[in-house]
């Protein structure tokens, strides 16, 4: 749990940093949805991160939300622009299809959630606090 620990803090700066350095402020008027969905998702990381090293009785449930609306988050991202690259076709034209390398970090980022979110739920500590 330590790695997914340290890795909670990795994933909140890349949602709430990456995003920005990404897009900047000014994609806020192009898509604020994804911004929003995307920095909401690094509050709740930075949150499950502070509440874990505090070891707050709810951290493990926290930390548990936390992966799953990022798991989630990033599900959606990542399977449409894969999608549009297997059909050879763009759906969004900030989203050009031949950009392969957001799809592979898009992927990345998905797994690096999914993992964390199941190593969570395995945890001896979330099995004993949310039992």
């Amino acid at each position: 749990m330590t790695v997914v620990y340290y890795l909670t803090y990795v994933m909140a700066f890349v949602f709430l940093v990456g995003e920005t350095a990404r897009r900047g402020i000014g994609y806020f008027s192009v898509n604020a949805t994804t911004m929003i969905e995307d920095y909401l998702c690094g509050v709740l990381l930075l949150w499950a991160a502070w509440s874990w090293s505090r070891r707050y009785d709810t951290a493990p449930k926290i930390m548990a939300v936390a992966w799953a609306y990022a798991t989630g988050g990033m599900f959606v991202p990542f399977a449409a622009h894969l999608e549009a690259w297997l059909r050879n076709e763009t759906f969004r034209p900030d989203h050009p299809h031949t950009d392969t390398g957001s799809i592979v970090l898009k992927g990345v980022i998905w797994a690096i959630c999914l993992a964390c979110l199941i190593a969570t739920l395995q945890s001896r500590q979330n099995k004993q606090t949310v039992s």
